[in-house]
């Protein structure tokens, strides 16, 4: 039996090199710039893309002939950019790459490529070699799983995360002449009880419903994601104006105002919505959120099903209102409150409790809440026992009460032992005369039983002091070991242990209002921000801080107003906050002021009364000094 012979290649040839390319659906040209002359390599008719032979000249073809999807015109345009950006290059070689939609034959579509060119310079580019790879599946299916990773799968809103990053893509994209968005938060009122009586499979049907609401009210280019169980969040993109914001929020409350039947149930169903607006409350994803939460619960607290667009409003009002939410994520906002603002978020909350006591014990559980303590507690020197006696205690899940009757009764010895190691340890610090110890065992290893039993691997204790006497002390504690304090937490332990020594365990006058007007001078003077009060109609300080004093030295004895005092203006200072305050009302505005230097850094501004018998408000400024 005879037959032509069957020539088994040994190594790459030109046929592999096109039987490969075929395979992988790629195809080659090249490209004359100079001439504007593009050439493929092979027949396009085998190819999957609606191009010819020679594209003649090339940038029409390509750019005036939609052989390029629309929305990839700008990106293949700073691809041109970028090649033409290199004339001056002289012989040089350089490799570009870009994926594209390039339109396909027939009725395929546009079909995603990726567009490989390597390009040669003379004076300027003057050849290149390329190819054009199909990745449509490919590409496809990446697109496929990041959309399954970034949308909700019951609603097919973008989940949490997904969320946040496009809207900070968004905003990070938006000029001066851009219409600004509105960032809403829309969250439901009832659904627990729903979700409680019929199911949860009912209860996704309640969710699904609102997702469609919540469509059909907003455009599809505004951003809508679900950020929770029963929370959504819409940023309404290029609104013209408030109005028509206002009617898409009551066209959605009208919508989703309903009641849900099942086996002779009935229960109620709405949506509260709180708004905030694009820059005036907020740049950024974290602050409009913050803004707009706390419009939310305005809603909440006002009988639900109703929006609220943000106002200025004091931080202790995040923790009075009974907004109906999830408990925890009311206790979430609150917490946040209280680690942006402590020093605001004190005096507001002494203000409307006027209860030392309680403010004390709220403070407590924030701290040990924010820095993960088993233990903080505040106790009062006993002068005829010559040791500190515990008042106040918030216990963590593995922290141990010293103020149980049981426990003092059981470890008696113990305790009278852990007061002496704490005491001996006080020294004086830059944050004010404190004990320290962030290992127990390692420093007391005679001890270790004590601080075992006593759940105590590390301390750090500040003394409070009402002027030169010893009033007291205040201390975190955490079972834990070893364990390294924070700056931060150092600087509100003495912080806080000023407002301890000046108003909260100051009893020399059962007047709350007046001790606090009486002490806050003392107490921002340990601050250090750049601290000031100013009469809000003659802009005339009334009173700055100590690191005003040691930063600007005479500044105190002149009598200017604020602006030109500081800052040698003849008028206000752009942005000034005092000029944004309402006459007397209970808020605060967050504003970045440029400071001595002419760095620009963050501020806040309050109304505050100084005295109670000044019949008005003046402004307080806190300024961070860095």
């Amino acid at each position: 039996m005879t037959g032509s012979k069957f020539e088994i290649p040994q190594d790459f040839d030109t046929e592999i090199y096109r039987t490969l390319n075929d395979v992988e659906n790629i195809i080659y040209f090249k490209w004359y710039i100079d001439k504007d002359t593009l050439e493929f390599m092979s027949p396009v008719e085998n190819c999957d893309y609606d191009f010819p032979q020679i594209a003649n000249p090339a940038s029409t073809v390509f750019f005036g002939g939609n052989v390029i999807h629309p929305e990839d015109s700008e990106k293949f345009s700073a691809f041109f950019d970028e090649m033409f950006w290199m004339q001056g290059t002289k012989n040089d070689s350089k490799f570009f790459s870009s994926k594209i939609r390039l339109r396909g034959k027939g009725d395929r579509g546009y079909l995603w490529a990726e567009f490989r060119l390597l390009l040669y310079f003379g004076e300027g580019p003057l050849i290149g070699f390329g190819c054009i790879c199909n990745i449509n599946v490919k590409q496809l299916w990446q697109m496929e799983l990041q959309r399954s990773a970034e949308h909700d799968v019951l609603t097919g809103f973008y989940n949490k995360d997904a969320t946040q990053r496009y809207i900070e893509m968004y905003l990070s994209k938006l000029s001066p002449t851009d219409l600004p968005p509105a960032f809403i938060i829309i969250d439901a009122d009832g659904f627990k009880a729903i979700n409680d009586s019929f199911g949860h499979l009912f209860g996704d049907g309640v969710l699904t419903d609102m997702g469609l609401a919540i469509r059909s009210v907003f455009r599809q280019k505004d951003i809508v994601g679900r950020i929770g169980g029963d929370e959504f969040v819409v940023l309404f993109c290029d609104m013209p104006d408030v109005d028509v914001l206002e009617k898409r929020c009551t066209e959605l409350l009208k919508n989703l105002d309903r009641h849900y039947e099942s086996n002779d149930v009935s229960l109620p169903f709405s949506v509260s919505i709180g708004i905030a607006l694009y820059p005036d409350h907020g740049t950024s994803y974290v602050e409009l959120f913050k803004r707009a939460d706390r419009a939310l619960y305005e809603s909440k607290s006002k009988g639900k099903n109703q929006y609220s667009i943000y106002h200025q409003s004091l931080i202790g009002r995040t923790f009075s209102v009974d907004s109906g939410r999830d408990p925890q994520h009311a206790e979430e906002i609150r917490q946040k409150a209280f680690q942006d603002n402590m020093l605001e978020f004190i005096l507001n909350l002494l203000y409307e409790t006027q209860n030392p006591e309680v403010t004390i014990s709220i403070c407590l559980e924030m701290f040990g809440k924010q820095f993960n303590l088993d233990r903080v507690s505040v106790a009062k020197y006993n002068r005829s026992s010559n040791q500190y006696d515990t008042e106040f205690e918030w216990i963590g899940p593995n922290g141990l009460s010293i103020t149980d009757k049981e426990n003092i009764k059981k470890y008696a010895p113990l305790l009278d032992r852990r007061y002496s190691v704490i005491d001996s340890n006080y020294r004086p610090t830059p944050y004010g005369v404190m004990s320290i110890c962030e290992d127990t065992f390692e420093k007391y290893p005679q001890e270790e039983d004590l601080f075992r039993t006593l759940k105590l691997g590390a301390f750090v204790h500040s003394q409070i002091a009402h002027g030169s006497e010893t009033v007291g002390s205040v201390g975190f504690e955490t079972s834990h070991r070893p364990y390294v304090f924070s700056k931060e937490e150092f600087t509100k332990l003495s912080i806080f242990s000023v407002l301890l020594g000046n108003i909260l365990l100051d009893h020399h006058n059962d007047n709350v209002s007046e001790r606090v007007s009486r002490h806050l001078q003392n107490i921002l003077d340990h601050m250090q921000e750049f601290i000031y009060v100013v009469d809000k109609e003659t802009f005339e300080p009334i009173f700055f801080n100590n690191t005003i004093r040691q930063t600007l030295g005479n500044v105190a004895n002149v009598e200017q107003t604020c602006y030109k005092r500081f800052h040698n203006l003849d008028e206000p200072c752009e942005g000034c906050p005092v000029k944004k305050l309402s006459k007397n009302g209970n808020e605060y505005i967050d504003v970045k002021l440029n400071n001595w230097w002419g760095i620009e850094t963050p501020a806040r501004a309050y109304n505050i009364r100084w005295d109670d018998e000044m019949d008005k408000y003046l402004a307080l400024i806190i300024q961070s000094s860095f």
